[in-house]
C-alpha cells in the first residue's frame, strides 16, 4: 500500500508534466510554423529547448510543408564563426529565418558581437521567457543594434497552469543605428488575430519621428564663381535649400533641383525626417583607388543618401546602392559618358541624356548649283539641242526663201532670237516668212512649259531645301558646324578641349545664330529654345545622341536599411502624381513644329547671298568677258585703221 501511495502521485505529476511539455511543444511549434508561413520563408536555423524526439517529430513537420530546417545550438553565439557562412543566403533562398528560444539558450554574460546580422535579410523570431519584459533593457544586454529594415519579433508566453495559451508579439526596430533614432516597439497582434493587420514592414515604420539624417548633392548656387583662391565657397543649409526651391530663367542644375523637388516632400511628409544637406562636385569616380563625391561620403558615412540623382554604373555597385530607379521619365536622365570624341576631347562628361542640339544647315552644293538643279543633266542637254536644231532650221529657211547671205551679225541676230525665244523674250529680227513664224510659235510654247517646270522647281527648292543628314559625330565634325559644350561645375576630366564651353543660355543663342552644335541638357535647354525660337528655327532643330539614355536612381549607403524606405515613398509620390507634376515643371520637351501647318511671315523663306551667288558669279564673268572682247574690238579696230591709213 504505501509503494502504491508513493507510485501514483509520481505517475500523475509525470503524466501532468509530459502534457503540459506537449502541450507547450505543440504551440511553440505552431508559433514557428506560422511564423515561417506569412515571412515565406523556406529555409531556417533553429536555437530550441526541445528533446530529440520533439525536433525530430517537427522536421518532419516542416519538410511536408517544404521548409527545411536546420537544428543549432547556442555555441554558434559564442564561437569565432564567419556568419555569412554560417547563416547562407543564396538567389535561390534570399531570406534565412532564425528563431532563438531563449528559455534555454540564455546567458545573463553574451552579448552579441558588432558583425552579427541585423539586415531584411535575416527574419529573427525570438521567444522569450515569461519574466523577461523590459525591451530595451533585453537588447541593451545582448548588444543587439537594431534599424529600420530589421526583422526582429519578439513572442511573449501567456502561461496558464503551466501551459502556453497565447503569444503577446512585439515587432522591434530602431529609425537608425545607435546613438541615433529612437526604438520603436509595435505589438503585433493587439487587435485582429496572432499576427495582426500589418501588410508591409514599412506601412506602418514609415514615420521616423523627426530622424535627422545626412544628405548629399550635387551642384553648388554659386556656379562656376564657387571657387575663390582655389577654395570651394560652401553655403549654408538655408542657402542651400532656397537655391534648390529656385526656379530662375537659366534654368541651371534642373536635375538637381528636380530630384530635390521629389526628396523633399518624400522625407518631410511621407518619412517625417529631417535633411541635413551636404554638396560636392562629383557624382563619384575612384581616383587613385579613392572614391571622390557623393560615392566618397556615403562610403565614409559623412552621407546616408545622396538627394540627386545619379545614372547606374557597375563599378559603383560593390561600394553603394541604388534607390528609387528611373525616376527621370522616360530619358531615364542622367548619362555618364566615357569616351573621347574628336571634335571635344572629353572624358568621363555628366549630363542627363546629353545630346548636340543645333539648326540642321542647308547643303552647300544645293546653294551652289541653285540654277543647275532643276533639271538633270540630259534634260539640260535636251534643252540645248532644241536650240541648237531650231536655229539651224530657221537659218535653213531663210537661205531658201530670201537667198539672204548669212554674215556675223545676220548669225548672232538668230542666236539672239533663239535665246530670247527661251527666255520669253522678244528680239529686233522679226520673220516674216510663215514656216519661220511657226519656228518663233513651237518656241514659245516650249519656253513657257520649260520655264514653269524651271521656277517652280527652284521656289520648292528654297521652301524645302536641301539639308545635310548629320547622324553620326563623323558628319558633325565633317559639316564644319562650331561646336561647344554646355558647363557644369560636374566636369570631371578635360584634355584639351578644341570646343569652347558655355552656359545654357548662351550656347542656344549661339544655335539660333546657326552654324553651331551645342553639347547640352535638352531637359534644361529646350526651356530656353521655346522662349527665344521662332516657329521656322524650331522646325530646324535636330539632335544627336552620342550614348543610349541610361536609367538612374538615388545613391545610398551599402546595404543602407533607407533603400527600400525610400522606393515605398517614391511610389507614393508616382501613383499620386507628383512625379508626374514635378516633371512637367522642370523636364521640357522638345518644340514641336508648327511652321508647317500654318503660313505666317515666318515660315516664308528668304533668299540668301549663297542662293544667288553663282548667278552674280556667271554675271561678273560676263562683264569681264563683255570687256576683254571690247578691247579686241579696239584693238583690230586701230589695226584696220592703221593699215588702211597706209594704204
Amino acid at each position: 500500500m504505501d509503494y502504491i501511495n508513493v507510485v501514483l502521485p509520481f505517475l500523475f505529476t509525470y503524466t501532468i508534466s509530459t502534457s503540459q511539455l506537449d502541450s507547450n511543444f505543440d504551440a511553440q511549434y505552431k508559433l514557428m510554423d506560422q511564423f515561417l508561413t506569412i515571412k515565406n520563408l523556406d529555409t531556417a536555423h533553429l536555437y530550441t529547448c526541445w528533446s530529440q524526439s520533439d525536433r525530430i517529430k517537427a522536421m518532419k513537420k516542416f519538410n511536408e510543408k517544404k521548409i527545411a530546417v536546420t537544428y543549432r545550438n547556442k555555441e554558434d553565439f559564442y564561437g569565432n564563426f564567419n556568419l555569412n557562412d554560417l547563416f547562407t543566403i543564396t538567389v535561390y533562398s534570399p531570406l534565412l529565418g532564425i528563431i532563438v528560444d531563449w528559455s534555454c539558450n540564455d546567458d545573463p554574460l553574451f552579448k552579441f558581437s558588432a558583425s552579427w546580422l541585423w539586415s531584411a535579410s535575416y527574419h529573427w523570431l525570438m521567444m522569450m521567457s515569461e519574466k523577461s519584459n523590459n525591451i530595451q533593457s533585453f537588447l541593451t544586454s545582448k548588444n543587439v543594434n537594431l534599424t529600420i529594415s530589421s526583422e526582429i519579433l519578439l513572442a511573449y508566453p501567456i502561461i496558464m497552469d503551466g501551459i502556453i495559451t497565447n503569444w503577446h508579439i512585439f515587432d522591434i526596430y530602431r529609425t537608425a543605428f545607435e546613438p541615433r533614432g529612437k526604438l520603436m516597439i509595435d505589438v503585433v497582434n493587439k487587435t485582429l488575430g496572432m499576427w495582426g493587420n500589418r501588410l508591409w514592414k514599412f506601412d506602418k515604420r514609415s514615420n521616423l519621428e523627426n530622424l535627422t539624417l545626412n544628405v548629399v548633392t550635387i551642384g553648388n548656387p554659386y556656379g562656376t564663381l564657387a571657387k575663390k583662391n582655389g577654395t570651394d565657397i560652401k553655403p549654408s543649409s538655408e542657402e542651400l535649400v532656397k537655391y534648390l526651391k529656385t526656379f530662375n530663367l537659366d534654368r541651371l542644375n534642373s536635375v538637381q533641383k528636380f530630384s530635390f523637388a521629389i526628396m523633399d516632400p518624400l522625407t518631410r511628409i511621407l518619412l517625417n525626417m529631417t535633411l541635413k544637406i551636404e554638396t560636392t562636385n562629383s557624382w563619384g569616380y575612384k581616383v587613385n583607388n579613392k572614391w571622390d563625391g557623393i560615392v566618397g561620403m556615403l562610403m565614409s558615412g559623412e552621407a546616408d543618401f545622396s538627394i540627386s540623382l545619379n545614372a547606374l554604373r557597375s563599378e559603383r555597385y560593390d561600394v553603394v546602392d541604388y534607390s528609387a530607379i528611373s525616376t527621370w521619365k522616360h530619358l531615364y536622365a542622367i548619362m555618364v559618358i566615357e569616351m573621347l570624341i574628336a571634335i571635344l576631347f572629353i572624358e568621363n562628361y555628366l549630363f542627363r541624356r546629353p545630346c548636340f542640339i543645333f539648326r540642321h544647315p542647308r547643303s552647300s552644293t544645293a546653294s551652289t548649283n541653285i540654277f543647275l538643279r532643276p533639271f538633270e543633266t540630259t534634260v539640260w542637254l535636251s534643252i540645248i539641242c532644241v536650240v541648237v536644231l531650231s536655229g539651224f532650221v530657221y537659218c535653213t529657211i531663210m537661205h531658201y526663201e530670201s537667198n539672204q547671205t548669212f554674215s556675223p551679225r545676220v548669225l548672232s541676230d538668230i542666236v539672239l532670237l533663239k535665246i530670247g525665244t527661251l527666255c520669253q523674250q522678244g528680239t529686233v529680227m522679226e520673220p516674216t516668212k510663215l514656216s519661220n513664224r511657226l519656228i518663233v510659235l513651237l518656241m514659245f510654247v516650249f519656253s513657257l512649259v520649260t520655264y514653269q517646270f524651271y521656277s517652280s522647281s527652284i521656289v520648292s527648292g528654297l521652301l524645302r531645301p536641301t539639308v545635310m543628314n548629320i547622324d553620326s559625330v563623323q558628319k558633325l565634325e565633317e559639316s564644319g558646324l562650331d561646336v561647344g559644350v554646355e558647363d557644369f561645375n560636374v566636369i570631371t576630366k578635360v584634355i584639351e578641349p578644341k570646343s569652347e564651353y558655355l552656359l545654357a543660355k548662351d550656347g542656344v543663342k549661339k544655335i539660333k545664330k546657326g552654324h553651331y552644335a551645342f553639347f547640352t541638357d535638352p531637359a534644361t535647354s529646350y526651356w530656353l529654345i521655346n522662349d527665344i525660337f521662332t516657329e521656322k528655327e524650331k522646325c530646324d532643330l535636330s539632335e544627336l545622341a552620342l550614348h543610349r539614355p541610361e536609367t538612374t536612381g538615388y545613391l545610398v549607403q551599402k546595404n543602407s536599411p533607407y533603400r527600400k524606405l525610400i522606393n515605398y515613398a517614391n511610389c507614393i509620390l508616382w501613383e499620386t502624381g507628383l512625379m508626374q507634376r514635378e516633371l512637367s515643371i522642370w523636364h521640357a520637351e522638345k518644340p514641336k513644329c508648327t511652321a508647317g501647318k500654318t503660313t505666317t511671315e515666318e515660315s516664308l523663306v528668304s533668299v540668301e547671298i549663297k542662293d544667288v551667288a553663282s548667278l552674280i558669279a556667271f554675271l561678273i564673268i560676263g562683264f569681264i568677258g563683255s570687256f576683254a572682247i571690247l578691247v579686241l574690238e579696239i584693238i583690230i579696230h586701230r589695226h584696220k585703221t592703221n593699215t588702211t591709213a597706209i594704204l
